[in-house]
């Protein structure tokens, strides 16, 4: 009896033994990303800067004060993001708020908040250590970026918002006085999600991210604020006396010293 093979059942074993170690190699076999969800931790109180949150709009900024202000551009912003203290659990709205450092990636998008804006000469990203004390009120943290030169301080975190929504809610402070000039807050969702760029890779999801374009809305808020505050600001007074012209000079005296003989070497 003789034994017939079957050459073609072989290859096309082969070639699906190929196949599978190839998508193992490459990933075919990789599940998706899990969509982005909306931060669901804890949130600031209406108590938490001082103030009672603005009901309207979602989305914008509110001024606070009716009096035109003096002398606070050009000046320097300073920007500081309240968190939960470490080791206190998210579900936990019990515990008071302190600065926290703020990420690489979002900090370089506040830095970036004053361009083309002559008056804001410069944007301080405040972190943990920026304050004396670690619970630190809205006081401290306003004199806290005083010292750093800033004119103005935004304290900001995030904010009560619907299902499967982001918030966030701040406050700007005058730092020289500690007055609230301003309220500014933002919130995203799925109604605001984009399409997929030509241009963006399939793996970056910030497009359908919540936290990302409520922050991204955040920070447009507060760079239209800060040109409502700049159209309201008067400049400072800058002449003075000239101490030179209002005291005579004073004289000063001469002295005239001998020569010193050239030492022989």
């Amino acid at each position: 009896m003789r034994i017939h093979k079957n050459h073609g059942r072989g290859r096309v074993g082969l070639a699906i033994v190929l196949v599978v170690a190839f998508c193992i190699a490459w990933g075919c076999g990789e599940k998706p990303e899990p969509p982005p969800v909306a931060y669901m931790g804890p949130t600031l109180a209406s108590d938490s800067l001082g103030m009672e949150k603005a009901s309207a709009p979602k989305t914008g900024y509110t001024l606070l004060d009716a009096q035109p202000s003096t002398g606070l551009f050009p000046g320097a912003l300073a920007i500081a993001r309240l968190v939960k203290p470490e080791g206190v659990a998210r579900s936990d709205n019990s515990k008071g708020w302190q600065v926290g450092t703020i990420g690489y990636e979002e900090a370089i998008t506040w830095n970036n908040l004053g361009t083309r804006i002559p008056a804001v000469r410069e944007v301080i990203v405040l972190d943990r250590y920026s304050t004396v004390s670690a619970n630190a009120d809205l006081g401290q943290i306003a004199m806290s970026a005083g010292r750093l030169e800033a004119t103005l301080c935004l304290v900001y975190g995030p904010a009560q918002a619907e299902a499967d929504h982001a918030g966030l809610w701040g406050i700007v402070l005058e730092t020289a006085t500690g007055r609230k000039l301003a309220s500014v807050q933002a919130q995203a969702g799925p109604e605001d999600f984009e399409p997929l760029r030509p241009d963006q890779l399939k793996n970056d999801l910030r497009h359908r991210d919540p936290n990302y374009l409520c922050m991204t809305r955040f920070q447009q808020q507060v760079r239209l604020c800060l040109l409502a505050l700049i159209e309201r600001d008067r400049p400072s007074t800058t002449t003075q006396p000239n101490p030179w012209q209002s005291k005579p000079p004073r004289e000063t005296p001469i002295y005239i010293m001998p020569p010193r003989p050239t030492p022989a070497w």
